[in-house]
Parts: C-alpha cells; sequence; structure tokens
C-alpha cells in the first residue's frame, strides 16, 4: 500500500457498488461533459477540485452534489476522485439529508467530507482478494439508512424488475400491461413516480451496468454484446453521452481498480 495523503488515503483505486449505489475512488481522468442518471457526490481526496454545472461558471469544492441527469464537467489536479452515485429510485429526495440534497450546501459540512475520507480508506483495506459479509455502505459513508421512497406500486414493481436485470430489453407497452395500466397512462405515472420518463431510466440501468465490467480482460464488443447493447458503435455512442469518456478510455483507466460488488448483505471482490 502507497504512503496515505493527510486524509488517510492512499493510491489504491477501488470500488464498492451494488443494484442502488456505487460508491468509487479513482481516476477522474478527462471526461467531457457527464450526465449520469444518478445523484452524484463528488468528493476531493486532497486538493479541491474544479466543477461547472451551467456550462459556463466553474467552481472549486471539496465536495459537491450533482443532481440526477444534470449535465456536468468536473476536473481535478488530484487526478483521482471520489464519486458516489445514489440511483434517484433508491433514495427519498424530501427526507435526504442536508449534506446530500442537491439544493444544499454539502461544501459547508466538513463532518460529512471527514466522514467521506474514512470510509474510503477502509475500502482500501479491503479492495482486493476480499470477501466481506454485511458490508453496509450507507452506514459506513452516511452514518446510517437512507430513507427509500414509498413508490406506487405498480410502478415499484416495473422498476424493481429493470433494477434486477438492467440488460433486458423491456418496452414500455410491455411494463405498462404488467403494471395494469393503459399505455399512455403508465408512462404519466411511471414519469411522476420516478421523476424522468421510462425510457431514460431505462437507458440510464442499462449504461450504468458497464461499472460492473470495467476492470475485466475482455473485448468491448463482448461487454456492449453482454450489456445489452446491439454493437459496439451505439454502445460507444450511449457511454460516452453518459459518461463523458469513451469506453476504451474508461477501461484503461480502470485496469488496477478492485470491484467489491455488493449483492444483497454479501459483497465479493471481482
Amino acid at each position: 500500500m502507497t504512503s496515505p495523503n493527510r486524509h488517510g488515503i492512499g493510491r489504491e483505486r477501488v470500488m464498492l457498488m451494488g443494484d442502488d449505489r456505487v460508491f468509487y475512488l479513482g481516476l477522474l481522468g478527462a471526461p467531457s461533459v457527464r450526465n449520469f442518471g444518478s445523484l452524484t457526490v463528488y468528493a476531493a481526496l486532497d486538493r479541491p477540485f474544479r466543477i461547472c454545472l451551467d456550462g459556463r461558471r466553474w467552481v472549486s469544492r471539496e465536495l459537491a452534489v450533482v443532481p440526477p441527469y444534470r449535465r456536468h464537467s468536473i476536473e481535478t489536479d488530484d487526478q483521482m476522485i471520489g464519486a458516489i452515485m445514489l440511483e434517484p429510485d433508491s433514495v427519498d429526495f424530501g427526507r435526504l439529508p442536508d449534506a446530500l440534497s442537491p439544493g444544499g450546501q454539502p461544501w459547508g459540512d466538513a463532518g460529512v467530507l471527514a466522514r467521506i475520507h474514512r470510509a474510503y480508506a477502509y475500502l482500501q483495506t479491503i479492495g482486493v482478494g476480499a470477501t466481506v459479509e454485511g458490508l453496509d455502505g450507507d452506514q459506513l459513508f452516511w452514518g446510517g439508512p437512507l430513507v427509500r421512497p414509498d413508490l406506487d406500486p405498480r410502478i415499484a414493481a416495473v422498476v424493481d424488475t429493470i433494477r434486477r436485470n438492467p440488460t433486458g430489453h423491456y418496452t414500455a407497452e410491455q411494463s405498462a400491461e404488467e403494471a395494469g395500466l393503459s399505455f399512455s397512462r403508465f408512462l404519466h405515472l411511471f414519469k411522476e413516480e420516478v421523476g424522468v420518463t421510462f425510457r431514460k431510466f431505462r437507458a440510464w440501468k442499462r449504461a450504468r451496468t458497464l461499472l460492473y465490467y470495467v476492470n475485466r480482460r475482455t473485448t468491448l464488443l463482448d461487454v456492449a454484446l453482454e450489456v445489452g447493447y446491439p454493437d459496439s458503435t451505439h454502445f460507444s455512442h450511449s457511454i460516452r453521452q453518459y459518461y463523458g469518456l469513451r469506453p476504451k478510455e474508461i477501461f484503461a483507466g480502470s485496469r488496477r481498480l478492485s470491484i467489491l460488488v455488493q449483492e444483497a448483505q454479501r459483497v465479493r471482490a471481482a
């Protein structure tokens, strides 16, 4: 392990990932505009990063919260960044802690940043070749669980189906039928409950699946097909639209990334 910085964080790259959460500590690269479908929390590791949320004005921050589907750009002189992605269908936005609220001012809460630093430092100690039972990411990073939204049961069932198999090819017509709703009523209710259109939701869940594969030694075409894209061209275009990087750039920057995949109460090293 390399010598840690003043926050106890070394240079080891690690990502804890599950259906609803991603806790990433690794290279940022030089992305163009990003547009994640998650609520994203960025944490500086040593020096402040620079972030632009409106396409014009850059600000310097140690901690920043970006709402889902908000186009943004980010730069850092540290090379590495902490990025925490919370799926919006898994959190009640009205009951988020102030530090995680998109409308709040998280950069003013040094305690939250210090806890994030401690959590990342802990992940680095288990990030290679380990299997951990019962690791709770929310408890580790926030001190307790985040409140889940109370979705309409019919929409919640559709969301859960896509969450469990994000590479599946679900049509809005099929989902409306399974929900027992007319097509138009389903589309309206889905957006009202989830905060985004069915099409956008499904597309983001598929693109997010890429993160499970980024440190595997396989061809981009194999990954594209396994994730559910018809070919490498569609795959590359979609991934760059969300991540601001081409798939090959993401794979190149993830060669030394240790991935912990969380399934229910089980975490395994990948």
